[in-house]
């Protein structure tokens, strides 16, 4: 008899030749004492992505089950993981992955389904990160925490010291993951609202063990992008605030506050991101500015008044 599928990886991908075998070879070198499955979508890439994700299908067809775009729905307006991902999941939790990033350690399913099942309270379990700068190669750990911790709401609202969780960590209940309140679709990412909704359906642990890899600064990422337009940056800010303020209406205030916080601290980014001197002295940022230490501060005001020389100096 077929033993039942108790997690499902959700891994989606476009034009990540250069790293796919990584986030793949993560994926089948899990050891768990339960069954699990591997769906992976490429969305279209011209890079040979998809011919490496057949490889690895050809080589474990129970494990990896692909599906390869021939049209990027992504630039459709098509929702990938609601809409292909989702409906075919058969897992009690759902674990993921983008195709750039990847797991360390053989054991981070079975350690994540071990607390889960010890623990059904819970609804999200994640784990400590390393992110690597793909320009300069460098590792920075201080997305790692020193032992096992649960983290609030409000924390994760507020993300006071920066991003919390990375997505690549993310091991949760199937059954919050499909849950798609309207403020979770407002948002332009997925891990922040993502855990934020787990927080106000269940419990939130992350594990000390740093299990996984997040890539930054890749060509064509996020961030990248965002740097080059500061239209874009504009607009993916708007839809920030609007999502937060749509979570605020939804929790019926029960975390205006922070959520206010957060929304400010969004717009000294934003004013950053954009190199905008003049918002970054307002009245309603001034406080955030002072509050920095002097280096900081300093850096802040370089990077906003000489723009072209920061960004060469960085590249360097």
């Amino acid at each position: 008899m077929e033993q039942a599928i108790s997690v499902s990886v959700i891994c989606n991908t476009f034009n990540h030749a250069r790293f796919i075998r990584d986030a793949l070879e993560g994926f089948v070198m899990q050891k768990t004492n339960f069954a699990f499955e591997v769906l992976v979508h490429d969305d279209a890439s011209t890079d040979g992505t998809a011919d490496i994700i057949r490889q690895y299908a050809q080589q474990y067809p129970q494990l990896v089950l692909p599906i390869c775009q021939e049209e990027n729905q992504f630039s459709k307006g098509v929702r990938i993981t609601r809409t292909f991902q989702l409906p075919r999941a058969r897992g009690k939790y759902i674990a993921l992955c983008e195709g750039d990033d990847y797991w360390t350690d053989p054991l981070k399913l079975q350690k994540q389904f071990d607390f889960m099942e010890a623990n059904p309270d819970y609804a999200l379990c994640t784990c400590s990160t390393v992110f690597l700068d793909v320009s300069t190669g460098k590792k920075h750990t201080k997305y790692q925490i020193n032992e096992d911790r649960d983290f609030t709401a409000s924390e994760l609202i507020l993300e006071e010291k920066g991003r919390v969780f990375q997505y690549a960590s993310f091991f949760l209940k199937a059954e919050v993951f499909r849950q798609s309140p309207r403020w979770i679709t407002t948002f332009p990412v997925g891990d922040y609202p993502l855990s934020i909704n787990a927080a106000l359906n269940g419990k939130v642990r992350m594990l000390a063990d740093t299990m996984t890899i997040y890539r930054f600064n890749t060509e064509g990422s996020w961030t990248a992008n965002l740097r080059r337009d500061p239209q874009r940056a504009q607009r993916i800010a708007q839809r920030m605030e609007q999502g937060l303020l749509e979570l605020d209406e939804d929790t019926d205030g029960r975390y205006h506050n922070i959520i206010r916080q957060r929304i400010t601290l969004n717009r000294y980014d934003t004013a950053l991101r954009c190199r905008d001197w003049k918002a970054l002295k307002s009245k309603e940022l001034r406080p955030i500015y002072r509050s920095k230490p002097l280096s900081i501060r300093l850096k802040h005001r370089f990077i906003c008044q000489f723009p072209g020389l920061y960004d060469r100096l960085r590249r360097r």
